[in-house]
């Protein structure tokens, strides 16, 4: 009261002081009404929008080149028909309201069913029980949702001028956990269908066109066992950061190259955040931190080479045979080509393979590489390192030695040690060194490799490395089978001898290392492992980033044969391809590039030792002058009849062909060295 007493008093300045407080606390006041009722409803919204979501990027994953920079594997845009659900909120709510106001009524015409048969109403507590549960609202929910999401579609189905269907489950899945989100109906589209849609939207459907990136193999199967195939995996790798609220599709690499290299091709994945308010719908989003893009793979492998290899196994062959090709650089190690039948289309595991068709692949084991993931006996093949072996033992090869007759069959020899009667494919009389490698005489190759000893030829054999892995392609390769120096020693017959001296028995190898072998024998000895990969390089020359060379020509071994035993051999492998005699006279392309071969054929048996077919082989290397490419093909058959000189020699044939085409037309850089 000692206040206003004050304020009667005729004092201006005092109560300009009372007015100017009194308007401050009238602003005060005003301003809290406004923050805390007038605002109330945008603040509540700005609180319920500041929860994020964190979203991982994948980084474009780098391609797969030849060695001429020819693209085996790459990146293709891709659009998904897709539905925003953000843009279907009202809808939903609509929906829901209807649904809602059905289960109302239901309910409402139910109690008054029951009231109408009890002749009374329905209590308190009979009420409670009818009244909705939780679950059942949620229900309500989904049925709503699924109800527009199925119009929507249905919509566009109509203006696209083809069928479209929406899976329930999967739909409600893509709306409880990432509904902030693009959800696909309609994946990969084609030119046709981009246009269609552009062509006939509407708008206001809540569904547009949405680009991802997809891996693409552009020439189909081709290299496919070397390129490997990939799953859909969004996972993060390596020091990427692990925590992500919803993660866009990804790869890693499995097999082949892609697997092998999936570090290096994959990147480092990037990082959005998305806003969402409390229904779990985008408000907002920023890129945290931009992806970055993985390395290129550059190859030693040649891409036309590598395309007649396989192009000659199903002409000659048939897209289900169990064949393989490999075409390598004896100067080198580089592997130039290797094929393998039955193939596969890597696209197929890319864009998700269906179960129908993978079950198929698996029936007929089209994903093993079978030029290096099987054992096979080498048969004939094998003979040029029991020759070796015998010349380097001394053995004149000038000397004959007869072919004595089957005396079941007269138009074909028999070898007979202690007993054990050894078959032979080429007829009786008499045999030198170049004629017994023509004619491929087992009776022959038998006698000298007796006569070399089996310690001689399983040391050689070893100097090969056969019975080893080459390292090329880690878990798609095998070791094949070659008995020890130990293992000769105890319970070894001089029948096992017998049968290793042909290529049967206790060995058995890889189309690869019969690749590596005879580069060897071409090269004047010296074993190279393998190469494929020839550099690692950023995608972006311009953005930095250093260059990986892989080395060519990494000696592994050397066999320590004479220059003399290996020029013997090479004339003699010469008049396999050349002379009336020879049986791989079918790989000859003309003198231009003048071919050493041996054929070679080999019996398959079962666990209970029954015969199911045999393996063909041709193995060769040309120029004869001055070799620079080796070529092995190996088809497995059941049929009996069949020869390494008329099933392989005309796959070889073709390869070679290739070879002298791009000689001819001034493309020798195919064997320049990758680096």
């Amino acid at each position: 009261m000692l206040v206003f007493d004050e304020l009667k008093k005729n004092d201006p300045q005092l109560r300009l002081v009372a007015v100017v407080l009194l308007g401050g606390l009238f602003i005060l006041l005003a301003g809290l009404w406004w923050v805390q009722v007038v605002s109330a409803r945008e603040y509540q919204s700005h609180l319920e929008t500041q929860q994020y979501r964190t979203i991982r990027i994948p980084a474009l994953r780098g391609k797969i080149l030849d060695r001429e920079r020819r693209v085996l594997a790459e990146n293709r845009p891709r659009y998904n028909l897709s539905l925003y659900l953000d843009d279907l909120r009202k809808q939903f709510a609509v929906a829901y309201a209807a649904e809602y106001s059905r289960a109302t009524n239901a309910r409402a015409h139910f109690i008054s069913a029951q009231e109408k048969r009890l002749g009374r109403a329905l209590t308190k507590a009979e009420r409670k029980q009818l009244v909705f549960k939780p679950e059942q609202l949620q229900q309500l929910g989904v049925q709503a949702r699924e109800r527009v999401a199925v119009s929507v579609v249905a919509q566009i189905s109509e203006k696209m001028g083809e069928p479209l269907a929406l899976d329930p489950k999967e739909f409600e899945n893509a709306y409880e956990k990432a509904r902030a989100l693009p959800y696909p109906v309609l994946k990969n589209l084609d030119a046709g269908q981009i246009a269609r849609f552009k062509e006939n939207y509407p708008g206001g459907l809540g569904a547009d066109l949405v680009l991802q990136t997809v891996r693409s193999y552009p020439s189909g199967t081709l290299a496919a066992h070397l390129l490997g195939e990939l799953r859909q995996d969004n996972s993060s790798i390596g020091d990427e950061f692990s925590f992500f609220n919803y993660r866009l599709p990804d790869y890693s690499g499995v097999t082949g190259v892609e697997g092998i290299y999936d570090a290096v091709l994959h990147g480092r994945a990037g990082q959005e955040s998305v806003q969402v308010n409390n229904f779990g719908y985008r408000q907002s989003e920023d890129v945290d931190s931009q992806p970055a893009p993985g390395e290129n793979i550059v190859l030693t492998v040649d891409f036309d080479l590598q395309r007649a290899a396989e192009k000659s196994l199903l002409n000659h062959q048939g897209a289900n045979a169990n064949a393989a090709v490999v075409v390598m650089d004896v100067r080198n190690g580089d592997v130039l080509a290797m094929a393998s039948s039955p193939t596969f289309d890597p696209n197929d595991f890319a864009q998700g393979i269906s179960r129908e068709k993978y079950q198929a692949l698996q029936d007929k084991s089209a994903e093993k590489n079978r030029a290096s993931q099987e054992n096979y006996a080498p048969g004939s093949i094998f003979k040029v390192v029991i020759g070796l072996a015998a010349l380097e033992a001394g053995l004149n090869p000038d000397k004959v030695y007869t072919v004595e007759p089957n005396p079941l069959d007269s138009v074909h020899g028999l070898y007979d040690v202690n007993h054990v009667k050894v078959k032979d494919t080429a007829p009786p009389g008499q045999y030198n060194f170049k004629r017994a490698v023509e004619r491929s005489s087992n009776s022959y190759f038998i006698q000298i490799g007796l006569q070399a000893g089996v310690n001689r030829v399983v040391a050689l054999a070893e100097k090969f490395h056969f019975g080893e892995r080459a390292n090329l392609l880690p878990r798609q390769e095998t070791s094949g089978d070659l008995p020890t120096l130990d293992q000769v020693h105890h319970n070894w017959r001089e029948g096992d001898t017998a049968h290793l001296c042909i290529g049967q028995g206790a060995v058995a190898v890889t189309p690869l290392q019969m690749a590596v072998a005879y580069s060897a024998i071409a090269n004047g000895g010296t074993i190279f492992w393998p190469r494929l990969v020839s550099r690692i390089e950023p995608q972006d020359a311009t953005a930095g980033g250093g260059t990986t060379n892989f080395p060519a020509a990494v000696v592994r071994d050397h066999l320590g044969v004479s220059a003399r035993s290996l020029r013997i051999l090479h004339n003699a492998m010469l008049g396999e391809t050349e002379d009336a005699e020879g049986t791989g006279k079918a790989a000859v392309v003309g003198p231009q590039l003048r071919i050493c071969g041996k054929t070679g054929t080999a019996q398959v048996q079962d666990s209970a030792n029954r015969l199911i077919g045999h393996n063909y082989w041709f193995a060769s290397f040309a120029p004869f002058e001055n070799p620079k490419y080796a070529v092995v093909v190996l088809v497995q058959s059941p049929d009996e009849s069949g020869s390494g000189g008329a099933l392989c020699a005309p796959i070889a044939h073709d390869v070679y062909e290739t070879i002298l085409q791009k000689q001819n037309s001034g493309a020798p850089k195919i064997l320049a060295a990758a680096n």
